[in-house]
């Protein structure tokens, strides 16, 4: 067959004006293949001024309306569009490709109604121009008795927005596309309100005439028409894996639903926007990540079912949506994609109840757990999580309290034993994923100890078979040298011991609040005021100098070594830390005592007895009284270092 032949087979060109496209007799569906309406002010800038720039190419000679319009299709030239793409269905025409465009144009033309029917309102308005039912039968269909209808450019996320418009109604933004409709309207709306504002303040009714007619008459748009259903995903992958913008996720959704039946894409596309639109009302707070999509959770639901190396891992980095067909594993997760029931209930079962887990690990305050790994952006437990949990697991709360409490283990231990490095941290999760992969949860807790284990063997940190439970590994002369080398970390583990003492006594701290709260108070970018803070309690005060002077010399190293031992950091609240940053240990007493914080009183001796004596005998720790010139006394450096470990191991140390 002729390459003209074989084109012409799967695509049809129609070379429409905009009235053509909005006219009277069409309107097009939003097909499942297309996106939320994401265009910003910048691109809706550049759509308006290429018109207005041809636009304004041309004089205006004439003044009365049906003049105006024979001198437009006389004289203008035709502007060209781009294109957009279709498929014809029993029940619709459908918009494969290019709501973008047109969308914005159909708020272009919600404006002009808004301005010529205010015309027609107006008693002191005597010039003529378009009435207004022209630009009416572009924007909806109306019922037997002019009631509107159905949107031109029309599907459920939209039509509200679109009627909210027409009727001078606030858009209720609830996702992306309600909240960039209404924003790209008040766009369009000041834009065009003031290119017809005329010299005397009222709207230029030639200039208004001249414009409508160039813009339904003038401006050309290319239909490509798609003859058979079959071709629709792969067309529309094709053209959008181009440049033009798409996210992945709304790729792999034409992939994924593109050949349902007409019920199944129905109902799968439901499910998808729903998702869709429950991801995009996310404001994640106190993270390096604002928003998640569902591409994160794509990415992270993919290496947590399918990857099993460091190199599959990546590949599903960037353009994740070509594994679902280069990997083996995924394609029979799909069954080749030729069982469409299987295919639906991947989406249905699987991609629902997983996106949604996805979505509360994320978001969820009930499980403190996944709160204290997030204070350190470990983000990694979330595909841990996905990669152990089987579909609707019955034991998911269990699982997701144990797996991440274990995660956390293994991550400070790491740290406080100076074994910790990001990248490699990042590769000892690869194996792990695998290895846990739908397990049950006494298998997987066993595969977190092996990595931890096999890591701290690696590094030197403990000999080669001698341990084989991290439960094991606690021992003081493994962590005396424990140090404050990252200043959240060193934060964070102090906020574990005054929480762990304050909920042991029932007692307030600083430190035991609810988890929100917790998030808010801990402070991970230090720009907080009343948040937590990390205080020295050596100071660089010439008393406490003094105490490392040898031959007449300061060793500022070895005060640099003292001072930043685990168990000479505190945490103090609201800044306390910078009225005694250059106090001595005798002045800082009175702010430890009244700082809220449990660790620091039991330092000091504030601890009631009563207290003190229903603490682990590990903790049953006298306070430590200043030496005559104020200082910490020098020779309590280690029972500090002894007490800190003693709390790390009550916490970390017993499973």
């Amino acid at each position: 067959m002729p390459e003209s032949n074989v084109v012409r087979s799967l695509i049809t060109p129609h070379d429409l004006t905009l009235r053509d496209v909005f006219n009277a007799q069409k309107s097009y569906y939003i097909d499942i293949y297309q996106r939320e309406y994401k265009w910003t002010a910048e691109q809706v800038w550049t759509l308006l001024n290429d018109v207005e720039v041809r636009f304004l190419q041309h004089d205006f000679k004439k003044t009365r309306p049906k003049d105006i319009q024979e001198d437009v299709l006389d004289r203008f030239e035709p502007y060209f569009l781009n294109t957009f793409l279709t498929h014809t269905t029993a029940a619709n025409a459908s918009l494969v490709d290019g709501q973008q465009r047109l969308t914005t144009l159909l708020l272009v033309f919600i404006k002009l109604y808004s301005i010529l029917t205010k015309l027609e309102e107006d008693p002191t308005n005597k010039g003529k121009t378009f009435v207004s039912t022209v630009l009416r039968q572009l924007i909806f269909e109306t019922d037997d008795f002019g009631a509107p209808g159905r949107f031109k450019i029309h599907n459920d996320n939209r039509e509200n927005a679109f009627r909210a418009l027409i009727e001078g109604r606030v858009v209720q933004s609830d996702d992306e596309t309600s909240k960039r409709i209404d924003q790209n309207f008040r766009l369009v709306a000041d834009y065009l309100d003031q290119f017809f504002k005329g010299s005397d303040g009222a709207c230029d009714l030639v200039k208004l005439t001249y414009y409508i007619a160039y813009l339904l008459d003038r401006i050309s748009i290319v239909e490509i028409h798609i003859e058979r259903q079959d071709n629709v995903a792969m067309i529309f992958e094709v053209v959008n894996d181009r440049g033009l913008g798409l996210k992945p996720y709304e790729i792999l959704k034409g992939k994924l639903i593109g050949n349902l039946p007409v019920k199944q894409k129905e109902d799968a596309n439901r499910i998808w926007t729903d998702l869709q639109k429950r991801y995009f009302a996310v404001e994640l707070k106190n993270s390096t990540e604002k928003t998640i999509d569902l591409d994160s959770f794509f990415r992270t639901f993919l290496r947590a079912k399918f990857a099993d190396t460091e190199k599959e891992y990546e590949s599903f980095e960037a353009e994740y949506h070509y594994e679902i067909y280069r990997n083996p594993k995924i394609r029979e997760f799909f069954g080749q994609y030729q069982d469409r029931d299987l295919l639906f209930r991947r989406i249905a079962e699987d991609f629902q109840y997983y996106a949604d887990l996805y979505l509360r690990l994320r978001t969820s305050y009930d499980e403190e757990y996944l709160v204290f790994n997030k204070l350190l952006d470990q983000n990694q437990q979330y595909l841990l999580l996905l990669s152990n949990l089987g579909l609707q697991d019955t034991e998911e709360k269990s699982k997701v309290t144990q797996i991440a409490k274990k995660f956390d283990q293994m991550h400070v231990v790491l740290r406080l034993l100076n074994a910790y490095d990001s990248n490699e941290f990042q590769r000892l999760i690869y194996p792990l994923s695998a290895a846990i992969r739908g397990k049950s949860i006494d298998a997987a807790l066993t595969e977190f100890d092996k990595v931890l284990i096999a890591a701290l063997e690696a590094e030197g940190v403990i000999s080669a078979g001698r341990h084989k439970a991290a439960k094991e590994l606690f021992e003081y002369e493994r962590f005396k040298n424990v140090t404050n080398r990252w200043l959240n970390f060193s934060k964070y583990v102090l906020m574990r011991v005054d929480r762990y003492l304050a909920t042991l006594l029932g007692r307030a701290s600083f430190a035991n609040t609810g988890l929100k709260e917790l998030e808010e108070r801990f402070n991970r970018f230090g720009m907080k005021v009343y948040a937590m803070h990390l205080e020295h309690i050596y100071t660089q005060h010439p008393e406490n100098k003094a105490l490392f002077m040898k031959d007449g010399m300061f060793e500022e190293t070895v005060f640099q070594q003292t001072r930043n031992l685990l168990g000479m950091v505190l945490l103090l609240k609201d800044k306390h830390n910078l009225s005694s940053n250059d106090e001595i240990y005798r002045d800082k007493c009175d702010t430890y005592k009244k700082s809220n914080l449990v660790w620091n009183e039991l330092l000091v001796g504030h601890l009631p007895d009563i207290d003190a004596r229903n603490l682990p005998r590990e903790l049953q720790i006298k306070a430590v009284e200043p030496t005559p010139t104020g200082v910490f006394p020098l020779d309590k450096v280690e029972e500090r270092q002894k007490a800190i470990f003693a709390a790390i191991k009550l916490i970390w140390g017993s499973f």
